[in-house]
């Protein structure tokens, strides 16, 4: 078990059972149900089943199987269908597993027909009265800015092909089953389209221009060569996709940065020798900016700031309730800002596991050499930094040498003789940047390499081609799904 699996396990069982958090030393699903039924209609919590109710663990056998039968029981069987995350942990060569919920965003909850609440320690169905409460408290809920219908918002305004990946993404990961092939069907689903309505969260989340109804989307990222006063800057860009695509292409800067091949939608947090910065660190840091933004306000922003010996990142918002600067290195419950968006990024696995990001993040920076982040709340604004960490400008320095001696190799061959010729210094660099963005993208088509470099799709049509004629770029998978990728001779003349 890594360090920072056990930093998280060890702080929970240091705990004492409490209304968020409940041991058992083994449970039926049903049990496992009654509980989190009542963590929802409360204010979320933790189960751990494979300890006893003084922190002792005594394991639970076959724990991955009987885990993922439990959950799909659990999502199945209480009503609305929850976010439920389970992490099978091998703590002293026992496994356990804990089920973690968020404070429920859509109460009452209901298993079995009965409400069930907690209060302290104890789960127990709720009274007439109690369960009144819920229903009117759960009426502030309905007035969440991403709940709101998004005014004069059409279909054609909702990228489709993005809400499809996206259930392509949730049938994969398999945290929800059921799930319908029908992007507005899927988006019913999950509240995001409701009476003919699209909401704000389904609009940022998978909207073509979503700027163009919702400026606050916006994020800049800046790279300062000294201090913000002086003015000098190394790069500058502002990104105003959806919510997704900008995440993807802002991750994929931090890439070409530091020349890193694989992409930021890569989960697995195990060291890799080839890192040179705390990439999923800086991942889940975007990823928390995006969550708990506060988009009701226009002026919500999001800055990435990046100096010779610091990066910040910058969200206009507050702390989610019930949480702390000081509580964000160890284990915590919260409720999410934007539970709905939140709830989209859990199911594609963008977040891995509920409530240990921060935990993870500082765990990732200490084991690659880094300095911890450092949290701040100031005037409506939540800032992460990473102290040293340092980005090697110029950003096409050291990065375009491989892929111009591939190029130039496949230009010189006898049957590129003709393309070659009439090659200009001017295309060439153009070539190379798109070699960039497909070598370090995710399914790149040509409208979203047109979209990254910001030039006309004709053009990146007629360079597409050359680079295909030349055989430096392949196409694989389907039309919808699929994109195209470095081929295997250019890689073998690099």
């Amino acid at each position: 078990m890594s360090n920072e699996n056990l930093n998280y396990i060890d702080d929970l069982l240091k705990k004492e059972e409490s209304s968020t958090l409940e041991f058992k030393k083994s449970a039926t699903k049903e049990v496992v149900a009654e509980v989190l039924c009542s963590f929802l209609n409360k204010y979320g919590g933790q189960l751990i089943i494979g300890v006893e109710d003084n922190g002792y663990v005594v394991g639970f056998k076959d724990a991955q199987e009987i885990s993922k039968h439990i959950q799909k029981y659990v999502v199945a069987s209480i009503v609305p269908e929850p976010v439920v995350s389970v992490d099978v942990q091998n703590y002293e060569n026992n496994e356990i597993v804990v089920f973690t919920v968020w404070k429920g965003t859509s109460q009452p909850y209901i298993f079995n027909g009965g409400v069930f609440m907690r209060f302290g320690k104890e789960t127990r169905k709720s009274s007439s009265q109690e369960l009144a409460d819920i229903i009117h408290n759960s009426s502030y809920s309905d007035q969440r800015w991403e709940t709101k219908s998004a005014i004069e918002v059409e279909i054609d305004d909702i990228d489709l092909s993005e809400v499809k990946d996206c259930i392509e993404d949730v049938n994969k990961t398999g945290r929800e089953h059921n799930i319908p092939d029908d992007p507005l069907q899927f988006l019913s689903k999950y509240g995001l389209y409701k009476n003919g309505d699209f909401t704000n969260a389904a609009v940022i989340l998978f909207g073509n221009r979503p700027v163009t109804f919702f400026p606050q989307v916006r994020v800049r990222l800046t790279v300062f060569q000294n201090t913000k006063e002086d003015g000098n800057l190394l790069y500058d860009k502002i990104f105003d996709y959806n919510l997704f695509k900008s995440i993807r292409q802002i991750t994929e800067f931090f890439d070409l940065a530091f020349g890193v091949s694989s992409s930021f939608s890569n989960s697995d947090w195990k060291r890799s020798d080839k890192i040179k910065f705390p990439r999923l660190a800086i991942r889940e840091a975007l990823l928390n900016a995006f969550i708990h933004r506060d988009y009701s306000s226009f002026s919500s922003s999001i800055a990435i700031n990046i100096y010779p010996d610091k990066l910040e990142i910058n969200s206009y918002g507050s702390l989610p309730d019930g949480v702390s600067v000081a509580s964000l290195s160890e284990d915590h419950l919260s409720i999410p800002v934007n539970p709905d968006i939140a709830h989209m990024f859990f199911l594609r696995n963008w977040i891995e596991k509920i409530g240990i990001g921060t935990v993870k993040m500082i765990a990732n920076c200490k084991e690659l050499g880094f300095k911890p982040p450092l949290w701040n709340v100031l005037d409506n604004t939540v800032s992460v930094t990473f102290p040293d960490v340092r980005i090697p400008f110029k950003l096409n320095e050291g990065l375009n040498e491989g892929l111009n001696e591939g190029i130039t190799s496949l230009l010189n061959k006898p049957q590129n003789e003709g393309i070659n010729e009439g090659l200009s210094e001017g295309l060439k660099e153009s070539l190379i940047e798109i070699l960039h963005i497909i070598q370090n993208g995710e399914k790149m088509r040509t409208p979203m390499i047109a979209e990254t470099l910001d030039k006309p799709i004709k053009t990146i049509e007629r360079h597409i081609k050359l680079l295909k004629d030349i055989e430096a770029i392949e196409y694989e998978g389907s039309k919808r799904t699929g994109g195209y990728k470095i081929s295997e001779l250019l890689k073998n003349a690099m």
